[in-house]
């Protein structure tokens, strides 16, 4: 089977070189966008098959791009069935509903998870557990 793709959305560069590279051991194709206007370009240019959103990014923010998806046919038609779970350090549970709300399905708090668990969680979500 193909690797899966993952598109990670984050502008802290060590954090996103972190991800990036945990993630490619475990076997996925990693796309990084520094920030949100990045992100929307990627998704059609990667495909992914699950996005990594960070919220607080330069440019567009995760919310933002959430907005745009859901607002732009062209986005939402790539993504509708592509999961896109929130990588944040945000833990308000405003943002949290907000987030859900807006059409990720999950959040996580980067502080409150091990990279090993964000990639079983990642695995989960494409069914390769």
């Amino acid at each position: 089977m193909a690797p899966k793709t993952i598109l990670l959305g984050e502008d802290e560069a060590d954090i996103a070189a972190m991800y990036q590279t945990a993630l490619t051991q475990a076997g996925f194709i990693v796309a990084v966008a520094a920030n949100g206007q990045e992100v929307i370009g990627k998704i059609k240019s990667a495909r992914p098959d699950l996005i990594l959103l960070d919220i607080n990014m330069p440019g567009k923010d995760g919310f933002e791009v959430l907005r745009d998806i859901s607002e732009n046919a062209d986005l939402y038609q790539v993504v509708k069935t592509v999961p896109i779970v929130m990588l944040t350090n945000y833990s308000n549970q405003q943002d949290v509903e907000y987030a859900l709300k807006m059409g990720a399905q999950d959040y996580l708090v980067k502080s409150e998870w091990t990279m090993p668990a964000i990639i079983e969680k990642v695995k989960k979500y494409l069914d390769e557990d």
